[in-house]
């Protein structure tokens, strides 16, 4: 492993019901205090009634002056949402959703998320769109949470503290855990502010938070055992980074090949291949001059799966028969979805993506009604048709 539809309308506090169970329709003291949480200008009269708002966006004082009821019941309405009760009569509903209708009426999300504490949204932290692997766990993610209304985002860089802090989302995944010396505190942090969290860490605890533990680090070494017995070189695909230069502060997939290679004695200085900018053309246009340059590879481990997919439509291009002439190992899983050649063989995890997502939902809905919990996923090989058997 290495990232449509957002629910409609904002609910009201709870509000007494009548005697036969559905919200009242008048004014009542209630409504003002809910027409308060929403931060649009707009009033009410003596009577608990809604003002008119000045020029600008309907609110939702609009609408429930228009259809005649109190703001709680025009939110019950218009949100969905009343708890299993009734948001009053056929003929009221029919009403308050005209009166939307006719004005033009837009949820303002922001003053729901004040009244309900929940954004119905969750974010994924990825930190790139370029891995298949992201875009797989953002499919199924949105395919369960969809349904229940929540919207599913992906921020597509490493700015996942400063976008977090303040937010109110339902929950955000997090993957760039181990890779500063702050991140883990910063978790820790987001995690006191009430969103649900869960990340993606070989170090971190669960503390109100839930952490999926992952390592692939002994994945590197056992790719490396397993294409050295039938090679003298094994090479490795990299993605660009400071650790090319160094041994970096968190898990290192390089690091854990450069180990590997050390401890069976074997140079790898003029193994190492790394694509300009880490894109897929990029990594394509690499590929394709390093299989035709002078220190072609015969057996590669690729350090995720996009730059495996790379390898492989680079090997076809230049007329290369894969296994026979390159054996490619994937570290990461490549989704079926995203491979248009033979399945390549890779070190990963079972059904990770219904997991992962499993999770990430899960903590979406239960927010902090649960105590944060450690999932480990182990990893294992899935021989495909880039690998020669044995």
């Amino acid at each position: 492993m290495s990232p449509s539809g957002a629910g409609e309308g904002a609910p009201a506090p709870a509000v007494a019901a009548g005697p036969d169970g559905t919200e009242p329709d008048s004014p009542e003291p209630g409504a003002a205090k809910s027409e308060a949480a929403e931060p649009d200008g707009a009033g009410t009269d003596a009577a608990g009634a809604s003002a008119p708002s000045p020029a600008g966006p309907a609110t939702l004082a609009d609408v429930a002056r228009r259809a005649g009821v109190s703001v709680a019941t025009a939110s019950f309405v218009l949100s969905g949402r009343s708890g299993g009760k009734p948001s009053g009569s056929p003929e009221t509903q029919s009403r308050v959703r005209a009166a939307a209708e006719e004005l033009g009426y837009v949820p303002n999300r922001n003053a729901r998320a004040m009244r309900t504490g929940r954004s119905d949204s969750i974010v994924l932290a990825l930190g790139s769109v370029e891995d298949p692997w992201g875009i797989s766990l953002a499919q199924e993610v949105c395919a369960r949470a969809l349904p229940g209304g929540q919207s599913t985002l992906i921020l597509a860089d490493e700015r996942w503290y400063e976008f977090l802090s303040g937010a109110s989302h339902d929950c955000s995944f997090i993957t760039s855990v181990d890779h500063t010396p702050d991140a883990a505190d910063q978790v820790r942090q987001l995690a006191r502010g009430g969103g649900g969290i869960v990340a993606f860490s070989e170090r971190v605890a669960p503390e109100g938070f839930d952490v999926v533990r992952s390592t692939a680090l002994p994945a590197v070494a056992d790719a490396y055992r397993r294409l050295r017995g039938r090679h003298e070189r094994v090479a490795f695909l990299s993605l660009p980074g400071p650790a090319l230069s160094r041994r970096p502060y968190g898990p290192s997939r390089l690091w854990a090949y450069r180990d590997a290679a050390a401890a069976a004695g074997d140079p790898v200085e003029h193994l190492l291949r790394v694509p300009g900018d880490g894109s897929r053309r990029e990594a394509l246009r690499e590929c394709i001059d390093w299989l035709q340059g002078p220190q072609r590879p015969e057996a590669v481990i690729c350090s995720t799966g996009y730059l495996a997919l790379a390898l492989q439509a680079a090997a076809w291009q230049v007329g290369l028969r894969v296994p026979e002439d390159l054996e490619i190992i994937s570290i990461g899983d490549v989704p079926e979805e995203s491979q248009f050649l033979e399945p390549v063989s890779y070190y990963g995890v079972r059904d990770v993506f219904s997991r992962m997502a499993e999770i990430i939902v899960h903590r979406a809905q239960v927010r902090r009604d649960e105590p944060g919990a450690l999932h480990e996923f182990a990893w294992e090989f899935f021989p495909g048709e880039t690998t020669l058997p044995g």
